[in-house]
């Protein structure tokens, strides 16, 4: 698929338009990296949370088991168990302390003063499974989680174990800066500092709950995503510097084949500009007196790094794309220039191609008007050579162009004429002044091929209808000799001579009609 040139837009529109798929691929490419952080995030988050509901867990477990192991002993009066009570505390891990409950609900038996003076029972009512007290009476400051055993039997009502707070804000630690982990049992709550605290309230903050399927207890998450993300992104530089990279690579590649898919019309257009396109000239001989009776202008590019460019490699690509018609009439300008001041011959004779979509355009009269114009009325005559690579398209608009350049005294000729599109047609519905035969036929001079027999019929017609001929791709003299007895009037090729800078062309002497000396001793050996 073809791509759009960026020729016609401005440098600054050219630039935004090459940055724009490299920057929806960074908003993308973003947005993807923002989505992997947030998922990250949020299953990191997730993890935690379950880890530290799994760990405060394992932490009443411990405590459960060792209240039920207690339970199981026959004998449960203080002054008995109180050793056991007191070895429990001191070998596990997280048990605080220990007491036991009488049916009455008073504390009996304590495993920090031993047997507990029913006065001190009120400190410690019957309570729900897991109470968060702010502390006791031995350390009032200090937090302390409750966990509430039934005995089930008729001498001890319960058993109660006391979890120190340490060991549950050391489960709610985190390194993470933004986020807050916290114990919720009821309605208080322990943060990861180990104090008491109330729900925090921060604006454009999230929470989320976990809650213990064993023990009416939750592990809340307060924190802030977009500072999350933001963290992250920060902590790895690395991947936003190598989105970046990458939309730029992106968008300069892009700009790479677009103006790659652009550069031979900017490549036209600026040898346009730096009057790159120069006129040759190959001679046009009188066949009667075989004397150089006008030129053909061809166009050659002269390249700053390739130098000559033939036309067969750009004259294509500049019809298709109408750069053609500016290419012409600069090679018209420049030619006119260098000549108009030279002593040409009386009627010389200048041909120069020009395409349809020359004639579409509506400027050949006028450029033809500028051409003739540096010249002294009368002294050349301008033919223009309608080449049949482009259909024209006719009417009574291209009627009107040709009628103008009628009017100008300029010559219509069919360019390799029997080559192309519509000849015939052409003859019908054009105003023809002039045939040129095609070299293809030329060549086939002398043998018994269908072109030598094309080329009869071509000259035959022009005789009839009383148009001039121009041969081209003389190169021997059994052609000349056959097309000067045949009726052609002008030939052109390599016989006479290749096509030369017009510098070149103004120091031969035949233009002067001066005879050329290797053409006349070229005669004079062939007829010897």
């Amino acid at each position: 698929m073809q791509l759009p040139s960026l020729e016609p837009l401005g440098r600054s529109q050219r630039i935004m338009l090459t940055m724009l798929p490299g920057l929806a691929l960074f908003m993308l490419g973003g947005l993807l990296m923002l989505y992997q952080f947030y998922s990250g995030i949020q299953s990191a988050l997730e993890s935690q949370l379950s880890y530290k509901l799994e760990k405060i867990e394992q932490i009443l477990d411990q405590a459960q088991s060792t209240g039920e192991a207690m339970l199981q002993k026959p004998d449960l009066e203080c002054r008995n168990i109180y050793p056991e009570i007191r070895r429990q505390v001191t070998t596990q891990s997280y048990v605080r302390s220990m007491r036991l409950i009488d049916q009455d609900g008073r504390v009996y038996c304590d495993s920090v003063i031993g047997w507990h003076s029913p006065a001190y029972s009120q400190e410690y009512p019957n309570q729900t499974r897991l109470l968060l007290l702010p502390g006791n009476r031995l350390s009032p400051w200090h937090p302390l989680l409750m966990l509430w055993l039934d005995a089930k039997r008729h001498d001890v009502h319960a058993i109660q174990l006391a979890v120190d707070s340490d060991y549950l804000k050391d489960r709610l630690a985190h390194h993470e800066q933004n986020t807050w982990f916290y114990l919720q049992v009821g309605d208080r709550w322990l943060d990861e500092k180990g104090g008491m605290t109330s729900p925090p309230k921060r604006s454009h903050w999230q929470q989320r709950y976990l809650s213990s399927g064993r023990y009416p207890l939750s592990i809340v998450m307060d924190y802030s995503m977009p500072w999350l993300v933001l963290e992250r992104v920060k902590q790895e530089p690395d991947q936003l510097a190598l989105l970046l990279l990458f939309s730029a690579s992106f968008s300069w590649g892009f700009h790479r084949l677009l103006l790659r898919n652009g550069a031979p019309s900017r490549e036209l257009q600026r040898a346009v500009r730096e009057r790159e396109f120069i006129p040759y000239l190959q001679p046009l001989i009188d066949a009667e007196h075989l004397q150089w009776r006008g030129v053909e202008v061809l166009m050659r590019w002269h390249h700053p790094v390739d130098g000559i460019v033939l036309p067969d490699l750009f004259i294509p690509f500049a019809e298709n794309t109408g750069h053609i018609v500016a290419m012409t009439r600069a090679l018209m300008q420049q030619t006119a220039e260098q000549l108009k001041d030279c002593p040409l011959p009386p009627g010389f004779q200048i041909s120069i191609n020009v395409s349809a979509t020359h004639i579409e355009a509506g400027s050949l009269p006028a450029d033809c008007a500028a051409f003739l114009s540096a010249f002294a009325p009368g002294s050349i005559v301008l033919t223009l050579e309608l080449t049949e690579r482009e259909l024209i398209k006719t009417g009574p608009q291209t009627d009107a162009q040709l009628q103008k350049l009628h009017d100008l005294g300029v010559r219509i000729a069919i360019d390799d004429f029997g080559t192309g599109h519509s000849s015939l047609s052409y003859l019908q519905k054009l105003d023809v002044d002039e045939l040129k035969i095609d070299r293809s036929f030329v060549a086939g001079i002398g043998s018994d091929s269908l072109s030598a027999d094309i080329l009869d019929s071509i000259l035959q017609l022009a005789a009839k209808l009383g148009l001039a001929v121009v041969a081209e791709g003389v190169e021997t003299l059994q052609q000349e000799d056959y097309l000067r007895s045949h009726g052609a009037h002008l030939l052109q090729g390599y016989r006479y001579a290749r096509a030369m800078p017009i510098a070149e062309f103004l120091h031969r002497p035949e233009w002067h009609n001066d005879a050329s000396p290797f053409l006349a001793k070229a005669r004079a050996d062939a007829h010897s």
